[in-house]
């Protein structure tokens, strides 16, 4: 027996109630068969499945409100997260902010190195300083409204280094480059963004748009910025930059904004102006001069775009058609003026070639000529583009061009006359310039080029019969292609038959005009 038996005897023999039994060997035999588990009678096991039944329950409420409490907490960061992600895409875009806490804290992923601080907003807010998608066209529009928004700048990021490229885009006060820089910024975005930020990229360029638009029918609301000088001077930096497809993508969707919208300014009065800034400029430029090649760069995207192109045509309109001298003060005037001859015969001076022929060598006087030549046909080509665009961009555009075209040879028809050499006074007075009408004759060439090659089955479209027309009204020019006018009045090498008129067609091809257009030109340009 071990010693755990001898104390347990020794226990129970000590028990007052071991003297109940005979011995203490039938006292430790009743109290082993009384520590053996007893079975639960059927009250005693219903009541303690009704007491576990309860404390499930109530574990099983007390986890389904720790899942809620951590499905909210889930849901609030998440939503945080997202939160974060659009204030810092919109920072991205546009370059302003509502947040000018310690750049150290911000953490500096994906926020730019500068932005525009807007004070006044994020006071009015009352402590919200993160931009949302129910903020941002109002920060937009304050920002737009600021005379000097490179004075709101401020550090996003704790670097201390300088960044002139920074600080001059989100600084930039002009609203035209500025609004396009956000397009630009906008459309990188919409390429990397996770799908749910997709609506939100997109909106912030339609923004740029909308503001854009906003810009160009309300110039006055933008207190000293010459919206119209912006725009032109955007599309000679992305004509030099190679830029002119973007902006040309930009410019479309200003454009289909301004054209769904004109109560306030129709789009002819939104371009007028900036035609004015171009002729401005454009007759002042000499032959030789860079900077031409740039404009006429910006004029071969005008004559192909469409909603540009009518307002074009419409422009280029002489206040009085039958005064010669109007048609070249057009902006396209202007260019076809545009030449290597004296602007006014007989006067050197302010001149740029050949100043002094008798001093020059013959090399360098061979190397301005061929100079001259080069710009020359390069003028020519691009002179070329925009006519031919303007005749094929659509049937409204080719009629205002004919009719430009036609009115200025029968305005100019008195360059031919005798006279015209003996009073050079009146004649400058009267007429455009010879240079007009070397240009305007070389660029209609081109356009005849096409069908003048040798044997072209095309020219037997031709129809003389054209020449022979009496005066028509507008619709009827219009109907029949029939743009030159008094052509009837001319001397005709071989006499008509009296009393008889030849059969006219209904209609009048292009190449017939192209023809008729070019021949006369050329007759009133180089007969003097």
């Amino acid at each position: 027996m071990t010693d755990q038996g001898n104390n347990n005897n020794q226990n129970l023999s000590r028990n007052p109630f071991a003297a109940l039994f005979s011995s203490v060997s039938d006292a430790k035999d009743f109290a082993s068969v009384q520590k053996q588990p007893q079975p639960l009678s059927l009250d005693d096991s219903r009541g303690s499945q009704d007491d576990s039944d309860n404390s499930v329950s109530e574990s099983v409420d007390e986890n389904d409100d720790s899942l809620a409490e951590i499905s909210r907490s889930f849901r609030s960061r998440q939503e945080l997260c997202e939160q974060l992600n659009i204030n810092h895409m919109i920072q991205r875009i546009f370059l302003l902010t509502l947040d000018n806490s310690d750049p150290s804290l911000k953490g500096g992923n994906g926020i730019p190195p500068r932005c525009v601080y807007l004070e006044e907003m994020a006071s009015d807010l009352d402590g919200q300083d993160w931009l949302d998608m129910d903020n941002i066209e109002q920060a937009l529009f304050n920002r737009m409204l600021l005379p000097e928004p490179g004075n709101h700048l401020i550090n996003m990021t704790s670097s201390s280094a300088l960044n002139l490229s920074a600080d001059r885009d989100a600084g930039e006060k002009r609203a035209v480059p500025y609004l396009f820089s956000c397009f630009q910024r906008a459309k990188e975005e919409i390429k990397k963004v996770p799908e749910k930020l997709l609506a939100c990229a997109v909106r912030c360029k339609n923004l740029s748009v909308l503001n854009a638009r906003t810009v160009l029918l309300t110039p006055e609301i933008y207190v000293g910025q010459n919206v119209s000088e912006q725009l032109l001077n955007l599309l000679l930096e992305a004509v030099s930059g190679g830029l002119l497809e973007e902006v040309g993508e930009f410019l479309d969707e200003v454009i289909a904004a301004l054209l769904a919208d004109q109560e306030v300014r129709t789009f002819g009065e939104v371009m007028v102006p900036v035609f004015e800034v171009m002729l401005g400029r454009v007759k002042d430029l000499d032959l030789c001069q860079l900077l031409l090649n740039s404009y006429l760069d910006i004029l071969v995207y005008f004559s192909k775009q469409l909603d540009i192109a009518r307002v074009f045509v419409d422009y280029i309109q002489p206040k009085d058609p039958n005064n010669g001298l109007q048609y070249q003060k057009t902006l396209l005037g202007a260019v076809l003026n545009i030449s290597c001859l004296l602007k006014t015969p007989g006067v050197v001076e302010s001149h740029g070639y050949f100043l002094n022929p008798s001093r020059s060598s013959p090399q360098e006087t061979k190397v301005q000529e061929s100079n001259i030549h080069q710009f020359m046909a390069q003028f020519h080509d691009k002179l070329f583009q925009i006519l031919k665009n303007l005749l094929q961009l659509s049937p409204d555009t080719r009629h205002r061009l004919l009719t430009w075209l036609g009115g200025c040879l029968h305005a100019n028809a008195g360059r031919a006359k005798i006279w015209a050499n003996q009073m050079p006074e009146i004649f400058f007075q009267m007429y455009a310039s010879d240079a007009f009408f070397l240009n305007l004759g070389a660029a209609l060439l081109r356009l005849c080029q096409p069908f003048c090659r040798l044997r072209s089955p095309k020219l037997l479209t031709f129809n003389p019969t054209y020449c022979a027309l009496k005066e028509l009204n507008e619709e009827e020019r219009r109907s029949r292609n029939v743009h030159v006018k008094g052509l009837d009045k001319e001397t005709t090498l071989i006499p008509a038959p009296q009393n008889q008129e030849p059969e006219f067609a209904q209609s009048y091809n292009l190449l017939t005009e192209n023809l008729i257009l070019t021949q006369y030109a050329l007759h009133l340009g180089f007969h003097r």
